[in-house]
């Protein structure tokens, strides 16, 4: 658009100058304008905005650099190299990526290739990942060990605990932000904006064609780019809208994305040399980011109005799911005037921010007021939510499903299937009854039963609320749920709490654990390890499932084979120190040995097709059994960290793991505890 108002000679310079979002500016200016809208619409901006500005400083790179040095970028070049292999080496610490960015910089700057690239290139390639369970956990038990023997060997092998936990791109984002958002950003701005409006110059910009252009691209280039694109992928079935977010929104956001006030001043002082240029293009920019403002409130007025009318026309969404008291879960009294009901997931970052307002509710109304519970897990966004929603039914079945329910919301980031058999141990719940139900997935019916409810009621994302029976849209904080809640009822609106009211929090009571298994008390010599003869052990109870050759060679190229031998130990044929992993057995067979060189007591006995352990493996720790090769074969050997990547690719299989080790755990506690293994279904 730019270059057609701007063909050919120096303007045409200035096309990059249309292709920035100013991610900042975007987002305040959402939160000024935009609607009461889920905050999906932010994420998508926010992700649209990020991509937007690494193609503008690519483009800068690439376009807007001359006099290239080949020996500096070669040196740019090793310095990619060095941070990718510190990458790969899993080097944890934040100054080595500083300096290997800092070279990199220094060489770009030398090269002729503007250095901004050098920042795109580190941050993309500076190792990123979500928290490490293991390292978490190795965290807290250091901390554990300072707090109850203070020392410096200690306080240093905590610190780098903390920070392995942490990829090292989310820590020095921590470090810069301030420096960049505060300081660089600003300074930037303050010096390159300046720009003396006097009749001459508004006179020269009205009629300059790069004023033109800059305004037309950005405003009319965003906007159909943008609101085109997102339109025709939900329309072709290439992807779809989360939650609440509708396509009128979207066009409200790309609106917005024609603020281009930041890179736009960049690339604005890179194009062209004329100071007389340079404020027709500032000109431009600035006209084009109030007018981009100013598009983006009228279409979400528009897009409101239209809902409206929308709504009135069709009549409110009647709840046709009513609550039952016998079934529902509920906090307040079960014949309260009041009702408000929600459809929420567990995992949900959205939902979990809505429990602030739902906890200020409840206390605010009181006994008028009865809140209902419905499970909608969203499985292919969430991988954890469904078994977190079991896990809360489950914990219900023993009278604690809103203790489970305050805990998996406070705790949103700790819902692999070990954390929620803690958090069941935390609540002082029978461990081994609740980790059999969610093994066999005995409250999968109950779940998918809220699941079809939301469906018939037309609920596709969370939160969704419904006041009184009638679907609620727009904001979902406390005062706009409450004003809801009274509106036409006759019910007077309660005052706002002047104070945070209580945590509730579930009571601990006696916590089962699990221990090695233990043999009666020998006396004398070491028992011995007797493995001829052993049949494979049955699969009668679910808890040894075998895995097909499809779901084998899914999992191959996650791990590597190692050799099975009769009598040695498996982990000792991996040669390299390894005691812990998820291991598949390939050919022979593996013996699963308790008290090995001692009390040689065989408890299992693994055939082709099976895996081996229980829990514990998912968070890098040993295997509460010695597993001792039975037969000579093969097995497949996946790390910790690579096996969360091949379950997270194929959702069937990792049901399959994930409730067959909760199974096993039942089945230890029964043991630890003195008993036969997992308890009766319940519902039988």
């Amino acid at each position: 658009i730019y270059l057609g108002f701007n063909p050919d000679g120096e303007a045409a310079r200035g096309w990059g100058i249309a292709m920035a979002t100013d991610t900042a500016f975007v987002l305040g200016a959402l939160a000024l304008v935009g609607p009461a809208c889920p905050g999906q619409l932010r994420v998508f901006l926010l992700s649209v905005a990020v991509v937007d500005d690494v193609g503008a400083l690519a483009a800068i790179a690439v376009f807007y650099s001359e006099d290239i040095s080949l020996l500096a970028l070669a040196i740019a070049a090793v310095s990619v190299a060095g941070i990718a292999l510190l990458a790969k080496l899993q080097i944890w610490r934040g100054p080595v990526y500083l300096i290997g960015a800092l070279a990199l910089w220094l060489a770009l700057s030398e090269s002729g290739v503007h250095p901004t690239l050098g920042g795109v290139v580190a941050g993309m390639l500076i190792s990123a990942y979500p928290p490490r369970p293991e390292e978490v956990a190795r965290a807290r038990r250091l901390a554990r060990a300072f707090g109850q023997s203070p020392s410096a060997d200690l306080a240093r092998s905590a610190k780098l605990s903390v920070e392995r936990a942490i990829s090292p791109n989310e820590r020095l984002e921590e470090v810069l932000h301030p420096w960049t958002s505060l300081v660089v950003v600003p300074i930037f701005a303050l010096a390159n904006a300046g720009v003396t409006l006097n009749a001459a110059l508004i006179d020269a910009a009205v009629s300059s064609p790069i004023t033109h252009g800059v305004v037309a691209g950005l405003v009319a280039g965003k906007l159909l780019g943008i609101g085109l694109v997102s339109t025709l992928a939900v329309r072709l079935g290439i992807g779809r809208l989360p939650g609440d977010l509708r396509t009128r929104q979207i066009w409200g956001g790309a609106a917005l994305s024609g603020i281009g006030f930041t890179i736009s001043l960049f690339v604005t002082d890179l194009a062209f040399d004329s100071p007389q240029l340079q404020d027709e293009a500032r000109v431009g920019i600035l006209a084009a980011s109030l007018a981009a403002g100013l598009l983006g409130w009228g279409l979400f007025r528009l897009g409101a109005r239209l809902a409206a009318a929308t709504d009135r026309d069709s009549g409110p969404s009647v709840f046709v799911a009513p609550v039952d008291p016998a079934v529902d879960h509920i906090r307040g009294p079960a014949d309260a005037p009041l009702t408000l009901v929600e459809y929420a997931d567990f995992e949900c970052p959205f939902c979990g921010r809505a429990t602030g307002a739902v906890d200020e509710l409840i206390e605010r109304f009181g006994d008028r007021l009865r809140y209902v519970f419905r499970h909608l897990p969203l499985a292919d966004v969430h991988p954890h939510a469904v078994l977190a929603a079991e896990a809360a039914e489950a914990a219900g079945a023993q009278g604690a499903f809103w203790e489970m329910h305050d805990r998996l919301f406070a705790h949103q980031d700790r819902l692999e299937p070990y954390e929620l058999v803690d958090h069941a141990e935390e609540l002082g719940l029978d461990v081994e009854r609740f980790a059999a139900d969610l093994g066999r997935g005995a409250y999968g019916n109950r779940v998918r039963a809220d699941v079809e409810s939301a469906e018939a009621n037309r609920a596709d994302g969370t939160p969704a609320f419904y006041v009184n029976g009638r679907r609620h849209s727009g904001r979902t904080d406390a005062a706009t749920l409450a004003a809801a809640l009274v509106e036409g009822t006759g019910e007077p609106l309660p005052p706002p709490l002047t104070a945070d009211g209580p945590a509730r929090v579930g009571a601990a009571g006696n916590r089962p654990s699990v221990g090695r298994l233990r043999a009666p008390e020998r006396v004398g010599a070491p028992a011995p390890l007797v493995l001829d003869g052993l049949d494979e052990t049955p699969d009668d109870g679910g808890a040894f499932p075998r895995l097909s050759d499809a779901q084998v060679a899914a999992l191959e190229p996650h791990g590597r084979r190692i050799p099975l031998a009769a009598g040695r130990p498996v982990f000792d044929a991996a040669s390299d120190g390894v005691r812990s992993g998820f291991v598949v057995v390939l050919s022979g067979a593996v013996a699963m040995v308790e008290g090995l060189g001692e009390d040689n007591v065989v408890r299992v006995v693994h055939g082709p097709g099976r895996f081996l352990g229980e829990l514990g493996v998912l968070a890098g720790e040993e295997l509460l059994l010695t597993p001792v090769g039975q037969r000579a074969g093969e097995a497949l050997l996946i790390a910790p960290d690579r096996l969360r990547v091949a379950l997270d690719g194929d959702a069937e299989l990792r049901d399959i793991v994930l409730r067959t080790y909760l199974l096993r755990r039942s089945v230890l506690l029964g043991l630890a505890n003195g008993g036969e293994g997992p308890p009766g279904d319940p519902d039988e």
